[in-house]
């Protein structure tokens, strides 16, 4: 059997974690980037209503970015049981892993090889580059074997139109495909700037 190319297995990653969506039983550890930030931030608060409720987020959602970030942090985030509720989330902003010094890399390894069930923790890339670095095996490894790395891709003309479309019927507008089109080509074809521009012509 044929190798699956990159780009399918890329692909599959996004598949798969709709499906854990839709089926409600996430997995442990994602790691979230691409062009298309509209995308990651949906999915990103999909799962975030799924793991954790508004009464009881201040004890159940953690998010560390680069001013909170260590690794004593992040382990204690991880570990902390649930509070009055089942699950947890751990929201990690632009931390590039494969940077931090020895002893922190094999803490992060330590982590990810033992997240609690109840955890899950998501790394988000929007003004960092997610870039695993093989030449850190050990950790590398971990990643791939613990993780999954969703990408969120800048969307195809034939996923955008249909899109766009179901926006203006949210709104109780109608649009044509050409004029779908042609909005899509003016203001790039990224969904924020899309969403936004609909939202102002609505």
């Amino acid at each position: 059997m044929a190798r699956k190319t990159e780009k399918a297995e890329k692909s599959d990653n996004l598949q798969l974690l709709k499906a854990a969506i839709k089926e409600r039983n996430p997995q442990r550890l994602y790691f979230f980037y691409g062009e298309e930030t509209y995308l990651l931030q949906y999915y990103l608060t999909q799962l975030q209503k799924l793991l954790v409720d508004e009464v009881t987020e201040s004890f159940n959602f953690h998010r560390l970015n680069s001013e909170s970030f260590d690794t004593r942090s992040f382990a204690d985030a991880v570990e902390n049981l649930p509070m009055m509720a089942e699950t947890t989330m751990v929201w990690v902003d632009d931390i590039n892993i494969f940077s931090l010094p020895e002893a922190d890399r094999e803490r992060m390894i330590e982590v990810f090889s033992d997240i609690p069930d109840y955890c899950t923790v998501v790394f988000t890339y929007v003004t960092e580059v997610w870039h695993p670095d093989k030449r850190f095996t050990k950790l590398y490894d971990a990643v791939t074997r613990y993780g999954t790395a969703v990408e969120f891709p800048k969307q195809q003309l034939r996923d955008l139109i249909p899109w766009v479309g179901r926006r203006f019927a949210a709104c109780k507008k109608r649009i044509s495909s050409d004029l779908c089109s042609y909005l899509i080509d003016i203001t790039g074809g990224m969904m924020t700037a899309l969403s936004s521009e609909i939202a102002k012509i609505c």
